[in-house]
């Protein structure tokens, strides 16, 4: 998987954009940000399995997700295709 940031300077701002590519069968690392921190995701090309603590959440294409990022999380391609998507992150972490 690959991240890119979708803004400069972003330790000087309230949200941290990125766009996550990941192939088929891969996933994003296992995060788990600070208490307050939040993500959205939307799902720009491709299916994911989003596990979140202990919930697990299918999202295609056009789909939100919006949650505590302060609990365990991670993104999976379940696709057949390469799966893109905006998350973004309030406040920014690195």
């Amino acid at each position: 998987s690959s991240m890119t940031l979708l803004t400069t300077d972003v330790l000087t701002k309230k949200l941290m954009p990125t766009l996550i590519t990941i192939e088929p069968g891969g996933s994003t690392h296992r995060e788990e940000a600070k208490v307050g921190t939040e993500k959205f995701v939307f799902v720009l090309e491709g299916e994911l399995e989003a596990r979140v603590g202990s919930e697990i959440h299918r999202i295609r294409r056009g789909a939100t997700l919006y949650f505590d990022a302060s609990l365990p999380h991670q993104l999976r391609n379940v696709g057949t295709k390469t799966t893109r998507c905006l998350a973004v992150t309030t406040p920014p972490v690195l």
